[in-house]
């Protein structure tokens, strides 16, 4: 009854890194709840955040 679609409260079940779609391993680490299966993933994923952030930006001020 819980698995049905019609409880909104329980989110996608998440089976891979976000940025490389590996297994996690003992650690996971999480950016803005985006699961990350390790430090250089976690690292590509705020350094992508934070090139769209800058691109945003600048097309904002033009």
């Amino acid at each position: 009854m819980c698995d049905s679609p019609e409880h909104p409260e329980r989110g996608p079940v998440v089976k891979g890194c976000a940025v490389c779609n590996g297994k996690f391993g003992l650690i996971r680490y999480y950016s803005w709840r985006t699961p990350l299966c390790s430090r250089r993933c976690l690292d590509r994923f705020r350094a992508r955040r934070e090139r769209d952030r800058r691109w945003l930006f600048r097309f904002q001020a033009a």
